[in-house]
């Protein structure tokens, strides 16, 4: 993880003007200098994500170890709410040491703030978690947004009220003529509509989305139109706890925007509920379009939503809908027609957009589709998630991780892979081809953990029923996985026997893609064998292999690190340097912090061989700060955690214990483009 992964000028850019709340950014600041974790509570639309968007950019300069803002809305299941954090803070999770583990050992010594946004959905395992972390780390902080607290010893609870209204006007007729003007150019508060305005700010209870929503209808409506037409609505208010009045009031304010949508946009804002955070217009359409609304009507409909400010459009081109309109969409749905259908439609262009990512895996178009596969993560769980949850729908949930599976690998996530994969393989238990494929793919990404033998009957079942199919490919790629996990178990006989009949089979038969792989694994097998040279010719195949994709990045990368490991042990430490230097960019592009963490550990050792023992100490602390290798032996062989030992001695004696330290703790405290300058000999590195 990077020092400072996300500074507070990369946090989510504010779509509109920050209005008013100096009294709540001056309580949260306050409430921090008292305890370690705050919670912003409020109904739906109040306001607290913007408060804590804008708290944590003025607490920035408090925290020089970063801020990490992580959205939670789109996460359903707790066990993947470590993960998720772990994402957004650009952790790859290596090994199977749980999550939470890894994130304690990395932020124990660091100054941050963490922001949980949305928790209300998850308030038993966002409680677990800030405890957890807070007790360990003592430099973190954790700001929580959530309509209910987690009711944790020393929480310091903020209710986020709505916003002021006065009889001259205040903060909610600041930001109702804020919106205004966005959605009417020119529009200004004036004597004579001023006191229309502040009137219709009290009937909306100063709620700052219910405010929004109002504003924008001055395109279709005077303010004396819109407060009419709002009065209209309020018979369904009653005499009810305060509370209770505001969410009656957000609730008839939505209500009457969505009145004010045609039949046909109200059907798309229903059907849009299904999504899970953003969505672009192609996916709109082939999720919500059918015999009651053609892909016509869904373009027509979404721009409609999107001028009634029901469903935002994002820098990036996407759609994004905040969740209390999203809640209201889904509960409209429920009413509408069967959700199923339209669940199964949303599992359906996730699976077909995987299958093109996958399709893309090892080209030139391979990171473009992993960056696809990261904006559409939380929709990807939601269908995943539909499909383990629905009976009868289990093996096309598998059919959906296979396809996620090499966006899993290049990006190093290999608990989440294991987590869905394990889901589906505990849900279809008979010889299905759905689960011989699942069970090789969750064993691979065992291995990549430290668990071979784990992985080892999985891949053995794999291969069985793959061959009662008759499925060559099949058996090839669980005979690889056999091979991979029987190398980083130092069984090279083993390892060479599977790895020799593999390659036989996928030479036939093989997709390129596969080859690849067994040419670059092969390669690592033969040069922890001793036979470099012929790891060497095996590199040398698979990037032949490559030819008709220069632009790849990712196996490239891993293809130079075995190449470099070859030259290692035939003792060409210059060849090695060489290599690795090639293999630290290409891994920092395609943000392989595996691949880092290994780079920077064997070229440690190169420049320990090259009495360059000051320099090796700081990469031997780059390497310790990444959690990647906790756990696990040095890159992946216990032989090698050996070398690693040996070589450490080595600088540690030339150097003297103060000064090794010393370099050792530069390394940890580099980031991670400044490590790969240093790594690179860089002149502008630090």
């Amino acid at each position: 993880m990077d020092r400072a992964w996300r500074p507070q000028d990369e946090l989510p850019e504010e779509a509109t003007a920050f209005v008013g709340r100096t009294r709540e950014l001056g309580a949260v600041r306050a409430a921090f200098e008292r305890a370690r974790l705050v919670t912003l509570t409020g109904p739906g639309g109040v306001g607290k994500t913007r408060i804590a968007m804008r708290s944590a950019r003025e607490l920035a300069g408090d925290h020089p170890d970063g801020v990490c803002m992580v959205e939670l809305s789109g996460v359903r299941d707790g066990a993947l709410l470590a993960d998720t954090v772990a994402m957004s803070m650009g952790m790859r999770d290596s090994m199977a040491v749980p999550t939470i583990d890894l994130l304690v050992e990395c932020l124990r010594a660091r100054r941050c703030l963490l922001i949980l946004d949305t928790c209300e959905h998850l308030v038993a395992d966002c409680a677990a978690f800030a405890m957890t972390v807070l007790r360990a780390c003592p430099g973190v902080r954790v700001l929580v947004t959530s309509r209910q607290p987690l009711d944790l010893p020393g929480e310091q609870v903020l209710a986020v009220p709505p916003l002021e209204v006065t009889r001259s006007g205040g903060e909610a007729v600041e930001l109702f003529a804020a919106r205004a003007r966005d959605a009417l150019p020119g529009f200004t508060l004036t004597a004579a509509n001023r006191d229309v305005v502040v009137l219709l700010c009290g009937r909306l209870d100063g709620i700052p989305l219910a405010i929004e929503l109002a504003a924008v209808r001055l395109r279709t409506l005077s303010p004396e139109g819109l407060l009419k037409r709002l009065d209209d609505r309020f018979w369904l208010l009653g005499d009810g706890p305060s509370e209770t009045v505001r969410h009656q009031t957000l609730r008839t304010a939505i209500g009457w925007s969505h009145e004010l949508c045609t039949p046909p946009e109200r059907l798309l804002w229903a059907r849009l509920s299904v999504f899970a955070g953003g969505f672009d217009r192609a996916m709109a359409e082939e999720v919500c379009a059918d015999s009651r609304l053609d892909r016509e009507a869904v373009a027509e409909c979404l721009a409609g939503l999107a001028g009634k400010s029901i469903v935002q459009r994002a820098a990036d081109g996407r759609h994004l809908m905040l969740d209390t309109l999203r809640e209201y969409g889904a509960a409209w749905l429920n009413e509408v027609e069967p959700v199923q259908p339209l669940r199964a439609r949303h599992r359906d262009c996730l699976a077909r957009l995987a299958g093109r990512a996958a399709a893309a895996w090892l080209t030139d178009d391979q990171d473009r589709w992993l960056r696809r596969l990261d904006a559409e993560r939380d929709n990807v769980r939601a269908a995943l998630e539909f499909c383990f949850t629905v009976p009868g729908e289990e093996r096309a949930g598998l059919r959906l991780a296979a396809s996620l599976w090499s966006g899993w690998l290049c990006r190093s996530r290999f608990t989440e892979g294991r987590y869905w994969l394990d889901r589906g393989l505990a849900a279809v238990t008979g010889p299905f081809p759905e689960r011989a494929d699942a069970l090789w793919r969750s064993a691979y990404l065992r291995t990549n953990q430290g668990e071979s033998p784990r992985a080892m009957p999985l891949a053995d079942e794999a291969l069985r029923l793959a061959g009662r199919r008759g499925d060559d490919i099949g058996c090839g790629r669980a005979l690889r996985t056999l091979g991979t996990a029987a190398t980083f178990m130092g069984d090279a006989g083993r390892a060479g026997r599977c790895f020799d009949e593999a390659l036989g089979i996928l030479l036939v038969r093989g997709p390129r893609e596969d080859l690849i792989m067994l040419r670059m694994l092969r390669g690592f097998h033969r040069a922890k064998s001793g036979a470099s040279e012929a790891a060497l010719a095996e590199c040398d195949e698979a990037l032949r292999l490559l030819e008709d994709a220069p632009a790849e990045v990712w196996a490239r990368s891993w293809i130079a690190y075995v190449k470099a490991l070859a030259h290692w042990f035939l003792d060409d430490v210059d060849g090695c340097a060489r290599e690795l230097r090639t293999v630290l960019a290409g891994f920092r592009r395609v943000q392989d912090l595996v691949g880092l963490t290994n780079g920077f550990e064997l070229l440690g050792w190169v420049y320990a061989r090259q009495r360059r023992y000051a320099d090796g100490a700081v990469l031997l602390g780059a390497a310790a700060r990444f959690p990647a290798q906790v756990g696990v032996p040095r890159l992946g062989d216990p032989a090698l955690e050996d070398l690693h030992r040996e070589l450490e001695g080595r600088a540690r004696e030339a150097l003297g214990p103060d000064r090794f330290a010393e370099h050792f703790e530069r390394g940890m405290a580099l980031t991670v483009d400044e490590t790969v300058g240093f790594a690179r000999d860089d002149p502008r590195a630090p």
